[in-house]
């Protein structure tokens, strides 16, 4: 029991590993988007396009919350309709205090009208950012739509796994998921870009997570040669990421987003492979991703991706006025790193305050 207790401890730490550099990806992004995407090369090398990956630490965030869905309640012998209920409601107790405090103050910051600004805080209470991303208080919440569409499938695969059988009900669900989604594409073809920001589009993620766990669960195996998975693992993302790519994108004017799809479900799979390679490491992964900086970043990653583009535009401005840097890579990159020593008390004080409190209700955290 005890050595079952220490596994458990060291992937939940590899977890949290994984998710700060997600969060830290994100943050990245932006602020390389923010300064125009400088380029920085060595030799041929352009080292801005491999960094461009953290733009994808949205969809590291969707597999790692598929993973850990059904990781902890998949050990349920049975997962009622009555637990179907606890689930919503523990899912919102987790995320919504924390979530509607920092919209509310976005809001504020915002400025608008009293009706405009109801507007939009009843589009965040009710999870809709990915529907109506027009009245999204800040671009980044579309995140939190896509993850309530799957909370509220993913208990339909945990009810009948046990009663059909889990391939039966994942293809099922996720079946359904990516069937919609090509619908979509021939039907809307270029007019609605963004239902690609649906769980029709995003779900494939949330299902690699799923099976990762699901393997985890069943053969909890140790693989060889772990430098060389992690390398096809990484190639794989990368690929993936290369079908999102403008270049690929544009040799289809109408049915682009298919493309879309595809990348998305590629990345899906390399980063599940590379979550599975973390949680069952005892080594150097283990070592990397469960450093204590990792750790604590992670566990307050939360806070800190809601935060993050309240505090990094402020951060952008104070370097452009006193730092004597007009152009390059370096803006975006000091700006990220101040912003995360900001954003460290920040987060941690919003998890103490806003998340901690209310964890033995709601003790899963995705982000």
């Amino acid at each position: 029991m005890i050595r079952q207790y220490n596994t458990m401890r060291q992937r939940i730490q590899t977890l949290d590993g994984l998710r700060f550099l997600a969060a830290i990806g994100v943050l990245w992004i932006h602020a390389w988007t923010f300064f125009g995407n400088p380029r920085y090369y060595i030799g041929p090398i352009d080292i801005a396009a491999i960094l461009a990956i953290g733009g994808n630490g949205v969809d590291l965030f969707f597999v790692i919350s598929g993973f850990c869905m059904y990781y902890f309640y998949a050990s349920k012998n049975e997962f009622s309709y009555h637990d179907f209920y606890r689930f919503i409601i523990k899912r919102w107790v987790r995320l919504s205090p924390a979530f509607y405090a920092i919209a509310i103050v976005y809001i504020i910051i915002a400025n608008h009208d009293i009706a405009v600004d109801m507007i939009y805080l009843l589009n965040s209470v009710f999870y809709l950012n990915a529907i109506f991303p027009q009245y999204n208080i800040a671009s980044h919440f579309w995140t939190l739509g896509v993850e309530w569409q799957f909370y509220l499938i993913i208990p339909f695969l945990l009810i009948y796994q046990n009663k059909i059988g889990f391939k039966k009900i994942f293809i099922g669900v996720f079946g359904i998921v990516f069937f919609i989604g090509v619908i979509s594409v021939f039907i809307f073809k270029d007019q609605y870009d963004w239902f690609t920001n649906f769980i029709f589009f995003r779900g494939i993620e949330f299902g690699c997570g799923v099976i990762a766990a699901r393997l985890l669960i069943k053969s909890n195996s140790y693989l060889k040669s772990r430098i060389l998975w992690l390398l096809m693992f990484l190639a794989i993302t990368y690929v993936g990421r290369a079908f999102i790519s403008r270049q690929v994108l544009a040799l289809s004017p109408y049915y682009y987003n298919l493309y879309k799809l595809l990348g998305f479900i590629i990345m899906g799979g390399g980063f599940a492979g590379i979550l599975y390679l973390a949680v069952t490491s005892v080594k150097w992964l283990n070592l990397i991703l469960g450093n204590k900086l990792f750790k604590k970043m992670g566990k307050i990653s939360y806070s800190f991706y809601l935060w993050h583009a309240l505090v990094f535009p402020i951060i952008a401005g104070y370097i452009i006025r006193f730092l004597p840097i007009s152009k390059g890579i370096m803006l975006p990159v000091i700006t990220t790193i101040i912003s995360t020593i900001v954003l460290y008390p920040v987060s941690q004080l919003s998890y103490n305050l806003l998340e901690k409190p209310f964890l033995s209700v709601g003790n899963l955290t995705t982000k």
